[in-house]
């Protein structure tokens, strides 16, 4: 028989293990490259503001991907690999050149993931397609919301497909270096543990996941809060900390069973904790992954369910359904337009309101932040809105209560003060025109979210008194307009929220068309200090501006239209989450199932030797059982516990405070671990038979 002979036996006797690794390239290649097309389609990446908050969110999610999948694809290599040193083996035996091998074995790796991978990626396309029609299910369906593929996307997936393959042929060129006959025949017998696990070793993994994860989320905002001072980037590697805990944690779940207080349970389990122990290493890593993943599939569950939530949320609580405000000089749509609008679309206008607004210097304290993270006091002179009292009464309802020389801020539902402007901020007020001046005295703040926009850092409310005094001499372009008004049943009129907004658009002049950062009075310090003004320039005001109602100072607003505009950008997320989830428990699921029928096949003639000894199927079953429950249990308890304490604390840590509607998410992550656990447990029952059956099979 001749050595391609032998090849092809060899092969097709172990054509399994072939498939498990192709599965694993396949998998991870298809599931990065579907998430890949759709987060760098046209589409996705016209929506998602440069620089944003959500973006970077969504970097970090893309991270995750490559790294579960990534590992994923090492665990399905280090088994292939583990099982084909039976079949190098025998081909040392046989007198064959480690070179001729290493050649054999890059020819049937490329022959393999070749094929897994252009599969992957051609899966990948339509369902990209599909994910994309679900968040087309969230949103309300516009032109610009089309699908579309970038080819960037294809690109990086085609580049992890690349680095997929690389580390598998690394990984061949390692192995087949290493190999020799006495450690192949040997490889069943070695055993991992090296040294005893000490009983203070699980104590201490509970205290660095503590600790990690206090230094890296408290102490940061402490350290602002308390000392005025930011932590450098690498504070970041405090994580780790909790990294290594966890390994710690699983470590003496695995290898750490004393005899303690009760002898006899010791030695009724030693069958259990002896297999564990004999491949302590080489199981703790396998399950410091799972954690991992688990960890991974319920925060970003929660953080997607959290992030659709605050933004279904968002502008709900404003007191008025629509809102716009526009330079005085600048001619727009007036009350009969809008109510002819209106009744075009059926709906029914229950209140309308007119006001004007002072656009006044003021002067202002802020903080601003250095390169060596110190925060320090700056002081700033800007415009901003001002109304007067009986105004505000006027389209509140309700009284407030102000004297010459007192000023209140107008803040938005649920404000929170941060490090950056103190709502007390303000000190002087002035007439840009006449120069007249007020020192004002804080009398407290206000909620109304239509009165808020196009201000920083607030718009305020003064006296009649000081409003009538500062008024004077102001013209016209340091005034603004602003409408108000509700309508019967606000979520059904979409329609009319559209042409409503349109209309306002294409009045808009040179007057209006300025960038959400843009300040007048800053533009003309800037300029006559002879410096260049960085939010000078005009917004693109066409109906194909996706970034128009977020970049533009004098977006209107109304509660319909701003759901469907969050939606647009908050869907993106969203389901990105609840697809990450999707991954890391598929994941999960395979590598808990995988190492499950490992330890049923590595095992088998241990479990020969008992049932000659007198073991009965019960006791089989038992053995199999509490070594199911640690592979599983721990990592899954291990994980979702660190989830839930990174949740908690994020969540208060942020504002220092746990809001109502944060607690509900919270009480929701606890659902979301229970329905991860029950998946799990369907895994582990499915494992739990087919090791049963292996066992048994042989010997039949």
């Amino acid at each position: 028989m001749t050595m391609n002979k032998i090849r092809a036996k060899l092969r097709k006797q172990n054509k399994g293990q072939y498939r498990l690794l192709g599965l694993c390239v396949f998998l991870s290649v298809f599931l990065v490259s579907s998430f890949t097309l759709m987060f760098f389609s046209q589409t996705v990446q016209e929506l998602l503001p440069r620089g944003g908050d959500t973006r970077k969110l969504m970097w970090i999610l893309l991270g995750v991907v490559v790294i579960g999948c990534l590992l994923f694809t090492l665990y399905g290599g280090n088994l292939f690999f583990r099982n084909k040193g039976r079949e190098v083996g025998v081909m040392l035996a046989l007198g064959e050149r480690k070179k001729e091998l290493a050649g054999q074995l890059c020819k049937e790796l490329a022959a393999v993931m070749g094929k897994y991978v252009f599969w992957g990626v051609l899966c990948a396309l339509p369902m990209s397609y599909s994910i994309w029609k679900a968040f087309q299910l969230m949103i309300v369906h516009t032109a610009q919301m089309e699908y579309r593929i970038g080819m960037a996307g294809l690109g990086a997936g085609l580049c992890f497909a690349a680095l997929d393959c690389l580390c598998i042929l690394f990984m061949g060129s390692r192995f087949i270096r290493r190999a020799n006959i006495m450690d192949i025949l040997n490889a069943r017998r070695k055993t991992e543990m090296v040294r005893e696990v000490k009983p203070w070793c699980g104590k201490l993994g509970v205290a660095l996941v503590v600790a990690g994860f206090f230094l890296a989320i408290a102490a940061p905002p402490l350290m602002v809060r308390f000392f005025r001072h930011g932590m450098p980037g690498i504070w970041n590697g405090t994580y780790l900390l909790g990294a290594a805990g966890v390994y710690l944690i699983m470590l003496s779940a695995v290898a750490r069973c004393g005899r303690g207080k009760n002898p006899e349970k010791y030695y009724k389990n030693i069958i259990s904790v002896s297999l564990m122990r004999f491949t302590a290493r080489q199981t703790t890593r396998n399950m410091c992954v799972i954690a991992f993943l688990v960890f991974v599939m319920a925060l970003a569950s929660f953080w997607g369910v959290m992030y659709y939530s605050s933004a279904m949320q968002g502008g709900n609580d404003a007191p008025y359904d629509y809102s716009m405000h526009y330079p005085a000089k600048e001619e727009q749509i007036g009350e009969e337009e809008i109510r002819r609008l209106a009744a075009e679309h059926q709906v029914k206008i229950t209140s309308y309101e007119e006001l004007e607004t002072l656009e006044l210097v003021i002067q202002y304290i802020g903080r601003d932040m250095d390169e060596d993270h110190r925060y320090f006091d700056v002081e700033y002179k800007k415009l901003a809105s001002f109304i007067s009292a009986s105004d505000f009464e006027r389209i509140s309802g309700c009284s407030v209560s102000l004297g010459k020389g007192e000023y209140m801020t107008i803040i938005t539902s649920g404000f929170v003060e941060n490090i950056w402007v103190d709502i007390d901020c303000l000190e002087t007020v002035e007439n840009p025109a006449t120069g007249s001046r007020i020192v004002p005295l804080f009398r407290g703040s206000v909620e109304f979210d239509n009165l808020t926009a196009g201000s920083e850092p607030f718009a305020f409310l003064i006296s009649d008194e000081d409003y009538l005094a500062l008024s004077k001499g102001l013209p016209d372009d340091r005034k603004e307009e602003h409408v108000l008004f509700n309508v019967e049943d606000v979520m059904e009129t979409y329609a009319f929220a559209d042409a409503w907004k349109q209309a306002y658009i294409a009045r808009a002049t040179k007057l209006s068309s300025h960038c959400a950062l843009y300040d007048a009075y800053e533009e003309e310090l800037a300029l006559a200090a002879g410096k260049e003004y960085p939010y000078a320039g005009e917004v693109d005001l066409s109906p194909d501006n996706m970034q128009l109602m977020g970049d533009w100072k004098y977006a209107p607003f109304s509660k319909v239209t701003r759901q469907g505009e969050v939606m647009e950008l908050v869907a993106v997320f969203v389901l990105s989450s609840i697809y990450i989830s999707v991954i890391a428990l598929a994941s999960a699921g395979i590598m808990s199932y995988v190492r499950s029928i490992t330890i049923a096949i590595e095992n088998r003639q241990l479990f020969e030797d008992l049932k000659r000894l007198g073991a009965d199927e019960v006791y089989e079953g038992r053995v199999i059982k509490i070594q199911l429950r640690k592979l599983f249990a721990y990592p899954i308890g291990a994980g979702c516990i660190a989830a839930g304490g990174f949740s908690l604390l994020l969540t208060y840590f942020n504002d220092m405070r746990l809001q109502l509607f944060e607690v509900k998410m919270l009480l929701m992550e606890v659902v979301l671990m229970l329905l991860i656990s029950g998946i799990m447990y369907g895994v582990y029952r499915i494992a739990f038979k087919k090791m049963i059956c292996l066992i048994r099979d042989k010997r039949v």
